[in-house]
């Protein structure tokens, strides 16, 4: 009877089949769509302790897993009875134990929450709110938070956990989610949208993790976090903590613990770049601070605080491509962000790295743009720089020690002390706010012992002035939009004083000559000569971009040169008289004078001239010759 035996198996396996089939059609009616729907609702109750509401009836899916789909979910606080729900959700999958549901039992391996917005009405002011409002709730990640803080409050420096319950929780998937919140700082709105990605926490006493990614003011932001003792982190306890953000304008790594109490605290190492630092800040929108965006920042540091306040120590950062070493702390208190610390750099580019915090001039047409005065009242800034070696546009300086400063709507910048032009200067810059739309700006430069040619080229004249040291003293100050028109609108003085030197491309034997004789030639006519002093002076009244000389005085061995009239110092045009006053031999004395009387002082020839022109190109005419 063998040939009878394969018939027998295959009729086994049909009828298996044929009971497979009958079972599957009849799936839909041996689960309750309403148990599942009473289920799911309880269960998210019995969790979150708030009322959970739907209207619809389940879907139920049975390949390739069975998944209930409960559609219009909203989740409302149960002491809230106005204002938007916490949550309202488009659909929640949730994937099921089927041989449970047979059995009239209800148990979740996965959700999935399907474009839900999460609303939080009130401002956050500490993240310690959240693990109180989890404490206050009825459902069963409230009853474990509540045992975990009660640990807490036993032994704060070591709860013991040991005590406390245990709960599955799971793993719940966002897609598409939407949080709405208020600043702790100033009640404003904010939104974090696009949230995609998957909390995981198997058991409420051990690690939870979120790995997904969001949109936060415009930029795709990929988030990888997770907390190994989650729950008593929610109680109010320290747990270690990992937290890597990805975006375009910041890359954050965070590694350390983070306790979130009302004294709440997190210490541990940061890592973080940013192509712009001034473009991270207004991402953030911890400030908008103009002038050009600082090409680049990174940094490495032991960081310790708590929400509102950031202590970077040991830090090590790159910024615009100026290495650095120091300590920084950030505290973002009262709606205005404060930043003070220590800086030391090997080089700096100072223009590069300050012009981030405050509008600076670079000689671009960027600097005829509006100077946006609106950073004085939205930070506040006290950063203490050293450098050994810096510059600051074509100049060059060494041991600098320099202030950057923003506070109650005034800026400067401030060195205090530094090494140039073959001697010591100081120098400051000053913005501030006048209110009504209104700025003032400040320049003080102060040099000693400094080179006449380095001031001469600095301030315009060319290389004419070679090899005299001395001092000098600048300051300027007025109404200030732009930087094209700020010299031509400020007032204040200029004095210089150099020991002996020498002008350059100036022929001024010929000078004397051709000015009693011709009546109008050029300075230029003779490049190779030069006029050697002994000392040159001068002192001018500054107003409207027009210099007023004062006193300008050049004595040479042979006799004095003065100058009196205007110098333009945006046409850099010429409007000077001058008075070369040279000794002349005593005249013979008197014949039958007395021996004892006195002798006859040297007689004193003028020579006075007209100078009129440019700075570049300056011209002579004659106005009296004796």
């Amino acid at each position: 009877m063998s040939w009878y035996r394969p018939r027998n198996l295959l009729a086994t396996i049909l009828m298996l089949a044929l009971i497979a089939v009958g079972v599957l059609a009849a799936l839909p009616y041996l689960v309750s769509t309403d148990l599942i729907r009473a289920r799911l609702i309880q269960e998210i109750s019995n969790w979150t302790g708030y009322s959970v509401e739907s209207r619809q009836t389940p879907q139920i899916s049975f390949f390739p897993v069975f998944t209930a789909s409960l559609g219009d979910i909203t989740i409302r606080n149960p002491w809230q009875s106005e204002g938007a729900p916490f949550m309202q959700a488009e659909r929640i999958e949730v994937d099921l134990s089927l041989l449970s549901a047979l059995l009239g039992n209800i148990e979740f391996t996965e959700t999935k929450i399907v474009r839900p917005r999460f609303v939080i009405d009130e401002p956050i002011k500490s993240l310690s709110e959240i693990g109180e409002a989890l404490a206050k709730s009825d459902g069963r990640i409230g009853d474990v938070v509540r045992e975990a803080r009660a640990a807490v409050e036993a032994n704060p420096a070591k709860p013991d956990m040991s005590t406390v319950s245990s709960q599955p929780f799971g793993r719940v998937r966002l897609e598409d989610a939407t949080v709405t919140f208020k600043r702790p700082i100033n009640g404003a709105e904010e939104q974090i949208s696009s949230i995609s990605g998957v909390f995981d926490w198997p058991q409420t006493s051990g690690v939870a993790s979120f790995q997904g990614r969001a949109i936060w003011h415009g930029e795709e932001t990929e988030i990888d976090s997770s907390a190994t003792r989650a729950l008593l982190l929610l109680a109010g306890g320290t747990s270690p903590l990992q937290v890597n953000l990805g975006s375009t304008p910041l890359t954050l790594s965070f590694n350390g613990s983070a306790n979130v109490s009302k004294d709440q605290f997190f210490e541990g190492t940061l890592s973080l770049t940013s192509p712009s630092l001034r473009r991270t800040l207004e991402w953030s929108r911890m400030a908008t601070i103009p002038g050009a965006p600082i090409g680049s920042f990174a940094m490495d540091a032991s960081v310790s605080g708590s929400a509102t306040r950031v202590k970077l120590d040991g830090l090590t950062a790159t910024l615009n491509d100026n290495p650095a070493k120091g300590v920084i702390e950030v505290v973002l208190n009262q709606g205005t962000p404060s930043v003070t610390g220590t800086l030391a750099f090997e080089t700096l580019d100072i223009h590069s790295v300050f012009s981030g915090f405050m509008p600076l001039p670079d000689g671009s047409a960027d600097s005829d743009t509006v100077i946006d005065s609106g950073f004085l009242k939205q930070l506040n800034l006290d950063l203490r720089v050293s450098t050994q070696k810096a510059t600051i546009g074509t100049i060059d300086l060494s041991k600098v020690a320099a202030t950057a400063q923003i506070r109650n709507g005034r800026a400067m910048f401030d060195i205090g002390e530094a090494s140039a032009f073959d001697g010591s200067v100081a120098a400051s810059f000053q913005l501030a706010d006048e209110g009504d739309g209104a700025t003032t700006g400040e320049l003080r430069l102060n040099g000693t012992e400094v080179n006449s040619a380095s001031i001469a080229s600095l301030l315009g004249f060319g290389d004419r002035f070679q090899l005299g040291k001395g001092t000098l003293s600048l300051v300027l100050k007025g109404p200030i939009s732009r930087w094209s028109t700020a010299l031509g609108n400020a007032k204040g003085t200029l004095s210089m004083r150099f020991g002996s030197g020498q002008i350059r491309s100036l022929d001024f034997n010929g000078l004397l000559s051709k000015a009693k004789t011709d009546r109008f030639f050029s300075l230029n006519e003779k490049t190779d000569a030069w006029l050697a002093f002994d000392k040159f002076e001068a002192k001018a009244n500054i107003m409207d971009g027009v210099a007023a000389l004062e006193t300008a005085q050049i004595q040479t061995k042979s006799g004095t040169l003065n100058f009196a009239g205007i110098v333009t110092l945006i046409g850099k045009s010429l409007a000077l008289t001058g008075d070369f006053a040279a000794r002349g031999p005593a005249p013979a004395s008197a014949a039958g004078a007395a021996p004892d009387a006195p002798k006859p002082e040297p007689t004193i020839n003028h020579t006075r001239f007209f100078i009129g022109g440019s700075w570049d190109n300056p011209f002579i005419s004659p106005i009296i010759s004796q």
